[in-house]
């Protein structure tokens, strides 16, 4: 666990903190590219054996059947069932509020407007690394659909050649019927390319670890992909009011997800901080996965003392956290002063657990500072925008002499040309 004074940070010290300095893909690149080249240039033969090596798939086929899906769905714990089929409600009824207009007006030029043209192929990836992420498949595949798109693939790794029975459940749930057991690099590769069992896809969305997100960037230029998803973080402005106990735990569940995960508090009470190191100590003692969060919390557990709350929402906008729990008294008017962050949370009641599971907010997140430039997962990824126009004769002839200016000042005089001839309806 870390603690600095905000205003007396050394520079080297805070950029380290902004940058997440310790989170690098390079290594993980290099393992990406290598598997990404021997899955476009041998396929099924090289997915197959990558599916081998590090899922212990054994099957001749990656394709999870329909049967086997009705299987595991019908396998699930019944709460577990209840409790997704909850979560997907309210994540439709968030999501379908998120729809892009389209719209046409005309004027002495003619016609003009746009459509919004939904995917026809999106891959999915979830993660099945050191946990089950089922609520993952009710993310990207409940906004996808509202979207319109037509065919979901979903790829997840197996665990000795078999699929965890709580995402195949929530596939279930979600009207998938496309599932392939393959994960890793060799999953990214086979949705960006395709191979003989897998159709290449439009866009890959989902969140993955290291080597995954390496190869969602390299192969970004062929593949529509949606975000960097990095290691999970949390930062938490909290007033002197807030409980150390709730912060701790808000803490714990963030760095429960692995050794790179951040938890940050921003506050400008100092008596906060320190009952809220305590807290978070005796919490990772007794942790399930304490392994692991104790691991990250050594460099990610960072404890940062403010002049204010308003001086903390100014580092959080530099910092542009995945998660923003802003846990004061009057939360909605600090609200306004949200510039970056993936999620916001409002309030002493609102865990960020809440918006990861069933609130109906979106879990896939920007992480790593992308939050500053990138939105959360949403229908608006899913889809396309295509304008048109029908200019008409007196348009044309309104519309060339601009046309010809601006083209020849650029020198490009076919450009200019083109337009001209339209407005003197020039024809051979």
């Amino acid at each position: 666990m870390l603690t600095f004074e905000l205003d007396e940070m050394p520079d080297e010290v805070l950029s380290a903190i902004l940058s997440r300095a310790d989170v690098d893909l390079s290594e993980a690149a290099e393992i990406a590219r290598d598997i990404i080249s021997e899955v476009r240039s041998r396929g099924d033969d090289a997915l197959l054996e990558f599916a081998e090596r590090f899922d212990g798939l054994t099957r001749r086929s990656p394709i999870v059947t329909a049967e086997e899906i009705r299987t595991a769905y019908g396998r699930a714990p019944k709460s577990l069932v209840r409790a997704l089929t909850a979560s997907k409600v309210r994540i439709e009824r968030y999501h379908s509020r998120q729809r892009l207009p389209a719209f046409e007006y005309r004027d002495s030029c003619g016609l003009f407007g746009q459509k919004v043209v939904p995917l026809e192929r999106v891959g999915v990836y979830i993660p099945g690394g050191t946990a089950s992420y089922a609520s993952s498949v009710l993310m990207t595949c409940v906004p996808a659909r509202i979207a319109g798109v037509g065919q979901i693939a979903l790829c997840t790794p197996g665990k000795g050649g078999l699929v965890d029975d709580n995402i195949l459940a929530a596939a279930f749930i979600c009207g998938i019927e496309e599932v392939y057991l393959v994960g890793g690099a060799q999953a990214i590769a086979a949705m960006a390319y395709g191979t003989e069992t897998i159709r290449r896809v439009q866009k890959i969305v989902g969140p993955g670890g290291a080597v995954v997100s390496a190869a969602k960037l390299l192969v970004r230029n062929d593949c529509d992909i949606d975000m960097m998803a990095g290691p999970s973080e949390v930062l938490i402005v909290a007033d002197a009011g807030a409980s150390p106990y709730l912060t701790a735990l808000e803490m714990l569940a963030q760095l429960e997800h692995d050794r790179f995960a951040r938890a940050l508090l921003v506050t400008p009470s100092r008596r906060l901080i320190e009952r809220t190191k305590e807290a978070l100590g005796d919490l990772l003692k007794e942790a399930d996965r304490s392994d692991i969060a104790s691991v990250a919390a050594k460099e990610g557990a960072i404890f940062l003392r403010s002049k204010s709350i308003e001086a903390a929402l100014v580092f959080s906008n530099e910092y542009a956290p995945e998660h923003l729990l802003i846990d004061v008294k009057e939360p909605d008017r600090m609200l306004g002063k949200v510039e970056n962050a993936g999620s916001v949370f409002l309030g002493r009641s609102s865990s960020v657990a809440f918006g990861d599971y069933c609130s109906g907010t979106n879990h896939v997140l920007p992480t790593k500072g992308y939050a500053s430039m990138r939105s959360t997962l949403s229908t608006y990824d899913f889809t396309k925008i295509i304008p048109y126009q029908c200019i008409s004769e007196s348009g044309a002839r309104k519309l060339a002499p601009i046309v010809f200016e601006v083209a020849m000042s650029e020198g490009l005089p076919a450009h200019a040309k083109s337009a001209t001839s339209r407005a003197g309806r020039v024809t051979r």
